[in-house]
């Protein structure tokens, strides 16, 4: 009987998880598709990924909200997709350092406008704790500890690499729509800077 109850279980979470992840690759295509976040709405992603608003609803019961929540912890949960480069001892201390921001920027890039969205939500989802757990100044103190170079002011440059970081996600996101004022902050830009951050900062010290 156990066994059963066990395997009705696994199929229910393992459909819970599959609507979870079809509800968010659905929000990022509406957003990327309507291109004004003030018109896209759950039922709305919900119709588009073939579930119900009923199951939409039992996912992000704060609604959009709790959908941008989710892309941030899907697609932008740079710690866990970069476990293998941090732990490869072939890599220098700077090259682990410098691919932090290159793979925030290469993941924002690939979201396309949905990407600056969820840059331009960021004040509120850390605001009701549904941005990213971790955060990036602590895995780039962990770094610069283990460095003889840097350790004893790997907190100050963590805090400065993080700040530099952010002012480029929001220069980036600026860049929407026809204002010809933020039109240089390109994806292409926006990498570049991200490729530089790290070399740039440590030059300070």
């Amino acid at each position: 009987m156990a066994s059963i109850k066990d395997g009705r279980a696994l199929r229910q979470q393992n459909i819970y998880d599959l609507n979870r992840e079809k509800l968010i690759n659905t929000a990022v295509q509406v957003i990327n598709e309507i291109g004004d976040i003030r018109e896209v709405t759950l039922t709305q992603i919900a119709k588009e990924a073939g579930v119900s608003s009923a199951t939409a609803y039992n996912h992000f019961p704060d609604r959009m909200e709790d959908v941008f929540s989710a892309i941030v912890h899907s697609k932008m949960d740079v710690a866990a997709n970069m476990g293998a480069t941090l732990a490869d001892e072939s890599l220098s201390v700077i090259e682990k350092l410098k691919q932090i921001p290159v793979t925030y920027a290469e993941n924002l890039v690939s979201l396309g406008y949905a990407g600056k969205v969820i840059v331009v939500q960021m004040f509120n989802l850390v605001n009701v704790n549904k941005w990213l757990d971790q955060d990036p100044v602590q895995a780039i103190t962990a770094l610069l500890s283990n460095s003889e170079q840097y350790q004893d002011r790997a907190d100050e440059i963590a805090v400065n690499m993080a700040t530099a970081f952010r002012g480029a996600m929001f220069e980036y996101a600026l860049n929407i729509g026809d204002q010809e004022i933020f039109n240089r902050y390109t994806d292409d830009f926006f990498l570049k800077t991200s490729e530089n951050l790290v070399e740039n900062i440590l030059k300070q010290y």
